[in-house]
């Protein structure tokens, strides 16, 4: 694993950097948690069942920001993490130059929701990024309350909201060790 993490173990999983085979199968596992979340009323992340981001999906894994969760050969979660600003993350949280690292896409498959892997996934990425004093940073859509209330379970700040592409959102931190 590069130097960005200590270890690419936690609990029985093993976190590696996506590679262009691996965009299939994470595209598929957004869209189905996507599909999952609007059925339960929530609009986040609605605009990738249409394919319009697919695109996105593969040029984050190409730039090695797109890094996946797996079980032996089973696709457990995904997230882009990366300690430069993106355009969106500018739109949110301003041009920044502090050391951070933005998170986006932090996705359990279906199959494996209820297993607190997200819990345990962002506490494993507290303590495996390498390099003191960083932030972590991410945001989510400031309507759906559930996801607002476990990042704040997680041990994330609350810093306010931005507008963005007509809606609001969350912004959260949470200081590394």
């Amino acid at each position: 694993m590069e130097s960005l993490f200590r270890t690419n173990r936690f609990e029985s999983f093993t976190v590696k950097q996506a590679t262009a085979s691996d965009a299939k199968a994470v595209t598929d596992l957004l869209k189905g948690v996507a599909s999952r979340l609007q059925k339960k009323g929530s609009n986040q992340w609605e605009f990738l069942l249409d394919g319009g981001e697919d695109a996105e999906i593969v040029s984050s894994i190409n730039r090695g920001v797109t890094y996946i969760v797996k079980d032996d050969d089973d696709l457990v979660a995904t997230f882009n993490l990366s300690s430069k600003q993106n355009d969106w993350d500018v739109q949110l949280w301003g041009q920044r130059k502090d050391q951070a690292y933005y998170i986006h896409r932090l996705a359990v498959d279906n199959h494996y929701t209820g297993r607190d892997i997200g819990r345990d996934l962002l506490f494993w990425l507290e303590e495996s990024i390498v390099g003191a004093e960083a932030t972590l940073r991410l945001d989510c859509i400031a309507n759906n309350s559930a996801l607002n209330n476990f990042y704040r379970q997680v041990g994330f700040t609350y810093i306010g909201n931005a507008l963005a592409d007509g809606d609001s959102f969350s912004l959260y931190e949470k200081h590394l060790k």
